[in-house]
């Protein structure tokens, strides 16, 4: 198994454990580390970056997405508890 799958396979036990969003705990552990690399360029970039200092690149546009997908399922969970 390639360290990649080992990861993504850490990242989904902690999630579980703690009740995280998969998601969110990259973000997290993105910001604990102090650095960001872009996937375009391989740049360190600070950790609040959504662009590359050096080539302009999203840096995380798919996560973006899925945390945009995520705050939509959990407004609407809401509406419905509000209810």
């Amino acid at each position: 198994m390639s360290e990649e799958h080992r990861a993504k396979d850490r990242d989904m036990v902690l999630a579980t454990m703690y009740r995280l969003d998969p998601v969110r705990l990259r973000q997290l552990r993105r910001a604990m580390s102090g650095i960001t690399r872009c996937p375009a360029c391989d740049a360190a970039n600070p950790p609040e970056s959504r662009l590359c200092n050096k080539c302009g690149e999203k840096l995380y546009p798919v996560e973006e997405a899925e945390e945009r997908l995520f705050r939509r399922k959990r407004d609407s969970e809401d509406e419905e508890h509000a209810v």
